[in-house]
């Protein structure tokens, strides 16, 4: 059983758009297209959102979109995970500016969206669904792509952003962007850290008053050169380094209760990416090609007390060739033919408290094609193939096939799509080895199906104020899960293809233009995601999510905004008040949350702002057995030319 609610397509969607066809996007099909030619739905949140709601890390603005549950184990820099249309978190994958960045040194080679502050970035594109017939593996829940900001209308746009708060917070951002001839470029560093809260829930008998607090810093620069003749030269740098503390499982008497350790940090969580590009572009614009290379590298260190415990090394390198086509001569058509050829070498380093040192290699390569065609001026039809081929264990095929109906005489649009997609095992999962692990290389990828069907509208009402909705349900099961299985005469666990999983769900939103100054936008989520051996419901999937944001602007200078979000009751590892074991599978209440921002322009230049969030200092645990951040202000200024 299911509610369906007709809310919003994304506030992004719509924040600055008329109506569907406004908003281009380039997640959902490699190429720059409108929003209202794919089968699938693509939020955007762009940087007029990230400033108005006064958002300020990765993970608690995808937080605001039901469907995206994140699940957070502290404050900033703590460990986050994404689980996108009740997938598990390995399921999603993020891009940052299409290049790959989850981590391949995690057990599972998941993102951590904790380790991220948004500063840097333009917009960030949010595409639901698999999407591995473009991108290849671990695309089952959806694709993220964070946007850097680069370019602009003048030749030096310096920004710069100052603000503090509760728990000894304070976060400093500067930057430039701009266009100087033939020069596109970005620059910026920012500062984000704070004491924090303590992670150890205050209802558990050894909290304590110890605070976990985290730090992250980001450094980017980004540009892209026009030789002439076509030719485009582009390159891009990012290193991030971050940091945080965290509270044990193994306190007390027993070493068997959850209990605060001031001795306990992830003392390391640096990333650093680069990669250089050469672009060609015919004179009719109709081809374009690129070849890029890159790495991406990812260091990770915990320690006790000073002495480190764990060291995680990643190194991901690529290249690869990629390439637009719109064919003359169907003009009635508007094709557009997306294909290219992708090659990775991940190499992983790891030496851990309990498994034996690991040290693994694997190179794969992949190739995609994809077509958008127009048909009868009202179906737009799509279809993407992809073949991958891992050293591991051979190639994988994945496909998909989408159309849209724009219905006649009628704001209306129908969607449905179908698709298939991947996970590869990580060579943590395939050869780590201790006195109770024993290594499996020959598991085989995770394989996933879905459909979705959909429909959407944008509505010009009274005034010229906008309504744009949207509603759609999906299926998804997932075979050949990756599961340990304990032997219990050997005392050794090994990883097995032994898992299934059935999803499904209704998504619902819509913006609506309650006034010429006052937008509201509500989402909603529900998500059934089950176990299909045990029959039991997964963990930390909320059935219900909703979130719903109001933005006043009662004059041209000032802009008011709250956010209400509500995560439902779920399932959960659990822990009772004295900080033991309870169940590994027990239901947990759910919450709501209240977030509003400020912001006040005194001119074109400068601007000040303040932002709580958790206004009502809402007391709740997302995961169990982890205190949600309390009430916190922050109040800033920002100047910009």
């Amino acid at each position: 059983m299911f509610s369906v609610s007709i809310l919003a397509l994304s506030a992004a969607l719509a924040s600055e758009a008329g109506d569907i066809s406004d908003v281009v996007t380039v997640t959902g099909t490699r190429v720059p297209v409108t929003a209202e030619r794919l089968a699938l739905r693509v939020d955007t949140l762009d940087r007029d959102t990230i400033e108005v709601e006064g958002l300020t890390d990765l993970a608690g603005a995808l937080s605001r979109y039901p469907g995206f549950s994140v699940v957070q184990s502290g404050g900033i820099g703590a460990t986050s995970s994404i689980f996108a249309r009740g997938t598990n978190a390995k399921h999603t994958l993020v891009l940052f500016d299409g290049i790959r960045v989850n981590d391949a040194s995690t057990p599972a080679g998941q993102f951590d969206a904790g380790q991220d502050s948004l500063g840097d970035l333009d917009r960030v594109e949010i595409a639901r669904g698999p999407l591995s017939s473009l991108y290849g593996s671990d695309a089952i829940g959806g694709v993220i792509n964070l946007v850097p900001r680069r370019g602009g209308d003048s030749e030096f746009s310096p920004y710069l952003d100052l603000s503090a708060g509760s728990f000894n917070t304070i976060r400093l951002l500067a930057g430039a962007s701009g266009t100087t001839g033939s020069l596109e470029y970005g620059l910026s560093a920012e500062r984000y850290q704070s004491d924090g809260f303590n992670a150890t829930p205050a209802r558990m008998a050894l909290s304590g008053n110890e605070r976990d607090g985290g730090e992250i810093t980001t450094i980017t620069a980004n540009a892209a050169y026009d030789f002439g003749n076509g030719f485009t030269l582009s390159g891009i740098v990012r290193h991030r380094e971050s940091a945080s503390d965290f509270d044990t499982f193994s306190g007390g008497p027993g070493f068997s209760q959850r209990a605060d350790d001031p001795g306990l940090e992830v003392s390391r969580n640096d990333q650093t990416l680069w990669r250089a590009g050469l672009g060609w572009q015919s004179t009719d614009a109709r081809l374009t090609s690129t070849l890029r290379l890159g790495e991406v590298r990812n260091d990770r260190e915990s320690s006790d007390a000073g002495t480190v415990t764990d060291v995680n090394a990643a190194r991901r390198s690529f290249a690869e060739w990629l390439n637009t086509w719109r064919p003359q001569g169907f003009a009635a058509l508007e094709p557009v033919v997306a294909f290219g050829v992708q090659a990775e070498r991940d190499s992983i380093n790891t030496a851990t408290a309990w498994d034996n040192p690991l040290s693994r290699s694997e190179n794969n390569v992949g190739a995609y094609l994809n077509i958008q065609a127009l048909a009868a001026d009202m179906l737009d039809l799509s279809g993407s193939l992809r073949v991958d081929d891992f050293d591991g264990f051979g190639t994988q095929t994945t496909w998909s096939l989408g159309a849209v109906w724009s219905v006649p005489q009628t704001p209306f649009q129908l969607f449905a799509r179908y698709a298939t997609a991947f996970k590869a095992p990580t060579l943590s999962e395939r050869f780590a080895s201790s006195a109770f692990t024993t290594p499996n290389p020959d598991l085989q990828p995770e394989e996933a199906e879905s459909w979705e069907v959909g429909a959407r509208a944008s509505f010009v009402l009274e005034g010229g104020r906008q309504a744009i909705v949207s509603l759609s349900y999906f299926e998804t099961d997932i075979d050949n899960l990756i599961e340990n299985v304990f032997d219990f005469v050997t005392f050794t666990g090994t990883n097995e293809n032994v898992g299934r999983a059935e999803l499904s769900g209704v998504e619902a939103a819509g913006t609506f233009d309650l006034t010429a100054n006052l937008q509201l936008d509500v989402d909603y989520a529900y998500v059934e995601a089950t176990n299909a051996v045990t029959a039991t419901p997964l963990l930390r999937r909320p059935r219900h999510a909703w979130s719903a944001g109001l933005v006043w602007r009662p004059v041209e200078a000032l802009s008011l905004s709250a956010r209400y979000q509500r995560t439902g009751a779920r399932r959960d590892v659990t822990y009772d008040d004295d900080g033991f074991y309870v169940s590994g599978n027990a239901p947990v209440a759910g919450y709501e949350l209240v977030n509003v921002s400020g912001q006040l322009r005194f001119s074109e230049q400068l601007s000040a702002y303040v932002t709580v969030t958790n206004a009502f200092d809402t007391v709740y645990e997302q995961p169990a057995a982890f205190a949600g951040a309390p009430r916190m202000f922050m109040a800033g200024v920002r100047v910009s030319y």
